[in-house]
């Protein structure tokens, strides 16, 4: 889900964001935030990989190819 307004004003800046639920694969879901992709090129079942920002919360991006 992408969204195009700022229903909190720390993301003011970031807008259009997304909002992702990512599935790992021992199971649990999280809800997060794919970044380093434009949001047009996100898709269902894209697999990701972890990274993480300057305060240590977990974000996805497009897995790179082996």
């Amino acid at each position: 889900m992408v969204f195009h307004q700022a229903y909190f004003s720390s993301v003011k800046d970031d807008i259009p964001y997304n909002v992702a639920e990512v599935e790992l694969e021992e199971g649990p879901r999280l809800l997060t935030n794919l970044v380093a992709v434009d949001n047009g090129d996100i898709t269902i079942d894209m697999p990701v990989e972890v990274v993480f920002d300057d305060v240590t919360l977990a974000k996805f991006r497009p897995a790179r190819k082996p």
